[in-house]
């Protein structure tokens, strides 16, 4: 029986790197619009009655992450604490029945969890930083055996004592 996720259509890779570029533009756009003007975090954490000093380790996240999700380096991670963290600042922030702008960003952030928790289940893609890294570790691990095994071969032709 053949496996169904070696038959993947072969745009998979690239629409896989287009989402992932789509939703970590998203973010690194907010989190530029937050190094612009802070102030607007630093009011609505004030009101949701965090430390104003929580503003630039927020920027950092979010950009750190997002970044890291665009060039495909520790997607799921990344993904995942993004998406752990937006829920957590959506619901903080943004959950307020009565206020209809609210919900709609609530749930605009619920679209995009949904979107990260995707990344998180089918990984990477093809066209991923990661790729690059594990194919160099993959050709050094080869490069080794290659040296062992001549090393190997080395003693086997050298026998200190002759057999008697």
């Amino acid at each position: 029986m053949q496996d169904i996720a070696q038959n993947k259509p072969k745009y998979q890779g690239m629409m896989q790197a287009t989402a992932r570029i789509a939703i970590a533009s998203f973010f690194i756009g907010k989190a530029a619009g937050l190094i612009i003007d802070p102030n607007g975090m630093g009011q609505m954490m004030a009101q949701g009655e965090l430390p104003g000093y929580l503003v630039w380790p927020n920027i950092a996240f979010e950009f750190l992450a997002a970044f890291s999700i665009m060039i495909g380096l520790h997607t799921r991670l990344a993904a995942a604490l993004l998406a752990l963290y937006l829920f957590w600042s959506s619901f903080l922030f943004n959950y307020a029945p009565g206020n209809a702008e609210a919900i709609n960003t609530f749930w605009r952030d619920l679209a995009m969890i949904g979107g990260l928790l995707l990344l998180f289940a089918h990984g990477r893609g093809a066209y991923a930083f990661d790729n690059v890294l594990a194919r160099k570790e993959a050709e050094a691990k080869e490069t080794k055996a290659r040296e062992l095994d001549a090393e190997k071969l080395e003693y086997a032709e050298y026998e200190p004592y002759p057999a008697q």
